[in-house]
């Protein structure tokens, strides 16, 4: 059985990382799917899909073997058929997981199986809570990502790149 992981990875913490250690323990092998591929350089989605996949490939080192990547863009606007887009854009897999109501929705619309993964520390690993720390100018972030992850964002110039972001995010 091939799972799939599906999330926007914006950036890749230490949460998603956990979650990937554990499907790739629990099943072998992993479809790892970046969501909102299209999406970037916004304050909600700072990283390009290409970033990313770096962020990703780098923390993954040893696992390069197990886990498959692709990327699926949004349908903008239509739920009920995004599911196809999964399917289209990623290779065969057997279950989904997410955290997220609305992707599960989305892809229970289309028959596809969907599971929570575990929560690993989800109070501190969040996306947004970590680019609020970067936006904030607190080292705090580097804590909540994998090694690699804040060696990358710091050669993209990432953090200056967030506070750009939300304060034109904030002032029109």
């Amino acid at each position: 059985m091939r799972p799939l992981f599906i999330g926007r990875f914006q950036p890749f913490h230490l949460g998603h990382y956990n979650v990937v250690r554990w499907l790739v323990e629990q099943y072998g092998n992993l479809v790892l799917a970046i969501g909102s591929a299209q999406a970037g350089l916004t304050p909600d989605n700072p990283f390009t899909v290409g970033e990313r996949i770096e962020m990703i490939h780098r923390s993954l080192a040893g696992l390069h073997g197990r886990v498959k990547m692709c990327s699926v863009p949004d349908t903008e606007g239509e739920p009920s058929i995004w599911h196809a887009y999964v399917r289209q854009w990623c290779p065969p897999f057997d279950v989904a997981f997410t955290g997220d109501p609305y992707t599960a929705h989305c892809l229970k619309m289309g028959g596809v199986k969907v599971k929570e993964p575990p929560s690993f520390s989800r109070d501190i690993y969040t996306g947004t809570y970590i680019r609020r720390l970067m936006a904030e100018g607190s080292a705090e972030w580097e804590s909540r990502v994998p090694i690699p992850v804040v060696e990358y964002i710091h050669e993209i110039d990432g953090v200056s790149r967030i506070k750009s972001l939300l304060n034109k995010d904030r002032h029109g």
